[in-house]
């Protein structure tokens, strides 16, 4: 089992604050969380030209970037330029997986794909060769400290029983209380802000 911290802030100078955190407590993946007001109703940081302040030979994280944007399409090159090592895409919003999944394959990055908790897991199962993982979330998109939704445990579920070798992560409402239960459920790699 993985834990991942999640970033989501609007003001990328305590986005580097948490990164140092994340870091000074041995984080091997930090998970940063994208929303532009589109696709989600809020807006949190989105500049992946930022990153590179944050860089040194001393940084040991990787990055996980969670597009949370209704043209993932349209920004994947900036946040592969910007060397994120994981991007996580909504099936909800892709236009060419095609292509996305060919530009991260060049980068060296990991493409996963995610749903809204209203999408069903179904939709995933056309996808098991085009990506490296899945993400269930299971909140609403873009505001931190909402409450896990218990129905997307079933979701776990029924993605573990389809892909028995597939890396699921969750993200949402992850805490102490829900944790083993997410475990339980089928889940590699939890995400928690």
């Amino acid at each position: 089992m993985i834990v991942i911290p999640a970033i989501n802030e609007t003001d990328f100078e305590e986005i580097k604050k948490k990164i140092k955190a994340a870091e000074e407590l041995g984080a091997g993946w930090v998970h940063l969380d994208v929303s532009d007001g589109k696709f989600t109703k809020n807006v949190l940081w989105n500049n992946p030209a930022d990153l590179s302040k944050v860089e040194s030979p001393k940084l040991k994280v990787k990055f996980e970037v969670h597009l949370m944007v209704q043209n993932p399409d349209e920004v994947l090159d900036a946040w592969l330029d910007a060397k994120v090592k994981r991007v996580i895409v909504h099936l909800e919003s892709v236009k060419d997986l095609d292509v996305m999944k060919m530009k991260c394959v060049a980068f060296g990055a990991e493409l996963f794909l995610a749903i809204k908790p209203d999408t069903p897991v179904e939709r995933f199962f056309s996808y098991a060769g085009d990506a490296s993982g899945f993400l269930i979330l299971a909140v609403n998109p873009g505001l931190a400290g909402q409450k896990f939704q218990e129905s997307q445990l079933e979701k776990i579920k029924a993605l573990r029983q389809k892909f028995p070798d597939a890396k699921i992560e969750v993200d949402g409402g992850v805490n102490l209380e829900n944790a083993p239960r997410i475990k339980d459920a089928g889940a590699d790699i939890l995400v928690s802000a």
